[in-house]
């Protein structure tokens, strides 16, 4: 009996490696939820700075909108002062106003430019919401800066105009004051007396004087606009001083008693003068043309330009606002 038993008893007993694997099967375990714990809590963290690193270049870029806005809208004085002088019709006293909206053309153009980059800085991390606002702002201030490239053209044109306008005015006023001297030295030489000659010869010279200075005055308008051509009107005014100087010469023949010599000179006096008539009226219907013609040619392509511009701004203008007024509601 006793040699049965004994096997059995020794068959109970666990073999004595049992309890350390079990207790290295539970170190393991313990080590790899560590492990797993750590990685989580690693993940989350960079997960957590990525976030925060993502929230923070969509704020920078808001505030880069932001800017951009309050950019244009510090400009939006000067856009208005530029647009008014482009505007203004043509006159003498323009000239200031034109000058003064030059420079300030320079400054909206900056802006609008600074705008620009900026937005273009921004739009790579800004939200898809934020999207649409910042390109409308962008076509704004493109919009704005292509205004701003074609105003001094005109602006330039205005002054030149402005400049020449007086002196084309003065020279047209000088013109008449001529006429109406040809016509009293024409009267007193018909009385056929001495008196009468003698007088022609006096308004003959003034004549003569207030043409030449219709021509200087023509070259003063000339110097300020060199594209005008006032050619036409000094062909004029050069014909009328000739004859002016033909008509003294007539009188002194006759106060010389050259009468039939004078005569002579009369006939060849009154065909010339027929065909300074015929030259009058085939001047232009204004003196302020050859200005006006000059400014057309000079500023076609810009003005069409910048009121293309200034439509594309206006449209933009009307899209931001209503972006605007949608993310408030």
């Amino acid at each position: 009996m006793d040699d049965r038993t004994a096997p059995i008893a020794e068959a109970q007993v666990p073999e004595e490696v049992t309890p350390s694997r079990a207790s290295r099967h539970a170190g393991r375990r313990r080590w790899w939820v560590w492990v797993i714990a750590a990685l989580v809590l690693a993940a989350l963290a960079v997960a957590g700075v990525s976030v925060a690193r993502e929230l923070d270049r969509v704020r920078r870029a808001q505030a880069r909108v932001d800017a951009a806005s309050a950019l244009l809208e510090k400009a939006e004085e000067g856009l208005l002062t530029v647009d008014e002088a482009v505007q203004t019709e043509i006159s003498s006293e323009i000239a200031t106003q034109a000058a003064d909206a030059l420079v300030v053309a320079e400054t909206v153009k900056a802006d609008a430019l600074a705008a620009v980059a900026i937005l273009d800085e921004a739009v790579s991390d800004l939200p898809e919401e934020s999207l649409a606002l910042a390109e409308a702002l962008r076509e704004s201030a493109v919009a704005r800066a292509d205004m701003m490239d074609e105003a001094p053209v005109i602006l330039e044109a205005d002054r030149k105009a402005a400049f020449a306008i007086a002196p084309a005015d003065t020279a047209l006023e000088e013109i008449k004051a001529a006429e109406e001297y040809i016509t009293k030295a024409v009267a007193e030489f018909n009385k056929h007396t001495e008196a009468g000659v003698k007088q022609s010869t006096v308004n003959s010279t003034e004549a003569e004087k207030r043409l030449r200075a219709a021509r200087s005055q023509l070259e003063t308008a000339t110097a300020a606009f060199p594209e005008a051509d006032f050619s036409a009107f000094e062909e004029y005014i050069d014909a009328k001083i000739a004859l002016a100087a033909d008509s003294k010469e007539i009188d002194a023949l006759w106060l010389a008693g050259k009468i039939e010599e004078s005569n002579r000179r009369l006939d060849a006096y009154n065909k010339k003068d027929a065909e300074i008539v015929a030259m009058a009226k085939a001047l232009p219907a204004s003196i302020r043309d050859p200005i006006a013609d000059a400014y057309e040619t000079l500023t076609a392509e810009a003005r069409e330009a910048y009121f293309g511009a200034r439509e594309r701004a206006r449209q933009a203008g009307d899209r931001v606002t209503e972006l605007r007024e949608q993310q408030t509601e």
